[in-house]
């Protein structure tokens, strides 16, 4: 019986002895939160975005001087991201890659005056955005594009001649 106990606590031993165990990164992202106008924006919910898993990786609030940086980070892919008071995305950053125990800094992320619009469309909700003066002039301007992309995708030369 003994012999039985033993071999069964040296398998597990063996077993759990080759699970590798996450260790915590030590890369960082740092930079600046930055309004449509360039300003800094200071005391701004700022948040970390792991591409790869679509995952937060952290948040924080913006500093005096529109600073954040986030610590502790696992190589990937990232993006840093300003939220409004109602919690919309209203600026994004461009995707990082970040190595092992590498650092990102100088990182400046503006919020857009698109998603400042559609953040203060959306307190007065969806309806109030639709028929909004802004709002109209947004679905306008998304509709020409679509349509100057689609005349522009369809040229006059057919794959039949």
């Amino acid at each position: 019986m003994m012999k039985r106990i033993a071999t069964v606590m040296l398998a597990v031993l063996f077993v759990t002895s080759s699970i590798p165990v996450a260790a915590q990164g030590t890369g960082s992202v740092g930079g600046t939160a930055t309004g449509s106008n360039g300003a800094s924006l200071s005391g701004t919910r700022v948040q970390l975005r792991n591409v790869d898993t679509g995952q937060l990786a952290g948040n924080t609030t913006s500093g005096a001087n529109g600073g954040f940086s986030f610590t502790g980070l696992n190589a990937g892919n990232y993006v840093v991201e300003i939220v409004d008071a109602t919690g919309r995305v209203i600026g994004v950053s461009a995707s990082m890659p970040l190595a092992a125990g590498g650092a990102i800094s100088g990182v400046t992320v503006a919020a857009s005056a698109a998603g400042a619009l559609a953040g203060a469309a959306a307190a007065g909700g969806l309806g109030a955005f639709f028929t909004s003066t802004g709002g109209i002039l947004v679905l306008v301007g998304v509709g020409a594009a679509a349509a100057a992309g689609v005349i522009a995708t369809t040229g006059a030369a057919s794959p039949s001649r």
